[in-house]
């Protein structure tokens, strides 16, 4: 079953997107103790990034690619903001917001550290995209 935006394969077309490792994916999930809607580990079984578009204002990392990754930041918020494990990290913490997946609702969201987060974790912040889905349709522009 296709969940991923019809166009998101033109947009990531390149060879430099497509995803070598598939059980880097599994394991890291495995790692952090979390399931991902199927939209988003479609998208992260078939593609690596790090990615970058101008319609959302955030690099959307890889999650085990690079040295900052989904992995990292999400370890780093748990430790630090004492996130629960629904919470994925999407992007680098800059200006001081991050973009966060609800793993449970699907829901992403964008969060600043200047309360936010505290909004988030009382489940009081509204989500900026109902699904993972609707929020790759936003980021790539398709």
């Amino acid at each position: 079953m296709k969940m991923l935006p019809d166009k998101l394969n033109q947009t990531l077309e390149g060879e430099i997107y497509i995803r070598e490792d598939k059980t880097a994916v599994k394991n890291a999930l495995a790692r952090l103790e979390v399931k991902g809607s199927q939209t988003f580990t479609e998208f992260y079984n078939r593609y690596a990034g790090p990615f970058w578009e101008e319609y959302v204002p955030f690099e959307l990392l890889d999650l085990v690619d690079e040295e900052n990754n989904i992995e990292a930041y999400t370890l780093i918020c748990r430790r630090e903001y004492g996130f629960p494990k629904q919470y994925l990290i999407l992007s680098e913490i800059s200006a001081n917001a991050a973009l966060v997946l609800d793993a449970l609702t699907d829901s992403v969201y964008i969060v600043n550290f200047e309360g936010g987060d505290e909004l988030l974790l009382k489940g009081e912040l509204e989500a900026t995209w109902p699904t993972f889905s609707a929020f790759l349709k936003s980021y790539f522009n398709c």
